[in-house]
């Protein structure tokens, strides 16, 4: 594929640890990334007992060596969702590159069904940056986003919130901007970007989620009077 034009807007269908080899190094403004968590995160979530409530019904990453291309990748930002157990891993791994720990505190969380432990409140943001200049558009603000887990209808196990893509997605790039997503799933940062006037790139293993990504932006409609701000 011709870089970039055959990659924009567009979602691919493939393993993104083999796609990414072919992107040139900082040739996108943002990662902003939700991949598969720890072994330990995926093995507290999935049972209790015989019945199935967790959202982690695909492998978990080991380790964090896709961090490395996607910082070779990016001219600046990357956000990584993680456990909040992997933050001190992840810093540990990436000292240079690493800024903050960022909290997506989830306000509204499931219960812990075994009742012998605080149910999980909060997931992890790894935020890092390539070299050079920092800029971004929350001021002030604290690295903590308070937004409500998706509830009802979900097209994905562990779809995040639209709106708290939305928000780092104006605090971290600007309109214009190419946002790349390898772990893309049902497509909230593509819909994201389309609806704030980004470009992306969506890297999807499954072709079941690529289909639902592709039907999801292809049906978001812009209203530029509400978005573009």
């Amino acid at each position: 594929m011709n870089w970039p034009t055959d990659y924009l807007n567009k979602v691919i269908c493939g393993d993104c640890l083999e796609i990414m080899k072919g992107i040139p190094d900082k040739s996108v403004d943002l990662v902003l990334t939700d991949p598969p968590y720890d072994k330990e995160t995926h093995a507290g979530g999935m049972f209790t007992g015989d019945i199935k409530f967790g959202n982690v019904s695909f492998a978990p990453l080991t380790g964090f060596d896709f961090v490395t291309e996607l910082l070779r990748i990016s001219k600046a930002w990357v956000l990584v969702f993680t456990s909040i157990e992997c933050l001190g891993e992840i810093r540990k791994t990436f000292s240079a590159e690493y800024i903050r720990g960022g909290i997506w505190d989830r306000v509204v969380n499931s219960p812990q069904i075994s009742g012998d432990r605080p149910a999980q409140a909060v997931e992890g943001i790894a935020i890092l940056h390539s070299p050079g200049k920092k800029n971004w558009n929350g001021g002030g603000s604290a690295g903590i986003w308070r937004w409500a887990v998706e509830r009802g209808h979900k097209e994905h196990e562990t779809q995040k919130p639209l709106s708290l893509f939305k928000e780092l997605m104006r605090q971290f790039s600007n309109r214009g901007d190419l946002i790349l997503d390898p772990f893309f799933g049902s497509g909230t940062t593509g819909v994201a970007a389309k609806l704030l006037g980004r470009q992306f790139i969506g890297i999807e293993i499954s072709e079941k989620y690529c289909e639902i990504a592709k039907q999801r932006i292809d049906g978001t409609v812009v209203n530029k009077k509400l978005e573009f701000k």
